[in-house]
């Protein structure tokens, strides 16, 4: 899933790992990240996430919440307990009821939630990531 670095447009930001079940929503994540100058690599499942999170060590990892083969809140609970990835932030990025993600983010320790109903959804969401990252890395 997603383009391959060679067909990449060229960037200058932070390297996003996305996590989506729904193949249109992963397309649109991934295009918005790359076009707001983020270095994105996509993951519609978890066996390819792990992959990705172990071979290209990712700076943020954006997940959505409900997925068939996990859980974007037990993925952030498991990345804790690991050692390489319990500092790595984590985004929820839902559309679930901001009220309910914002407990759901905190329950699981996600650094960060993201409505994907906020706003102009996708179309802001490279500079709401950006807002992020500055509140949460220094």
């Amino acid at each position: 899933m997603g383009m391959e670095p060679e067909t990449r447009p060229p960037h200058d930001g932070r390297r996003v790992l996305v996590l989506d079940d729904s193949e249109i929503c992963l397309e649109a994540e991934s295009q918005m990240l790359m076009m707001g100058g983020f270095d994105v690599r996509a993951a519609q499942d978890l066996v390819a996430f792990d992959r990705l999170l172990e071979s290209w060590h990712p700076e943020i990892i954006l997940t959505d919440l409900h997925m068939p083969d996990i859980d974007g809140a037990t993925l952030c609970r498991q990345l804790r307990t690991r050692l390489q990835w319990a500092r790595v932030p984590i985004i929820l990025f839902s559309g679930v009821d901001e009220v309910e993600l914002a407990v759901i983010a905190k329950s699981a320790g996600a650094d960060a939630y993201l409505s994907k109903n906020a706003g102009d959804g996708y179309l802001d969401l490279p500079d709401r990531l950006r807002q992020l990252c500055e509140e949460i890395l220094l």
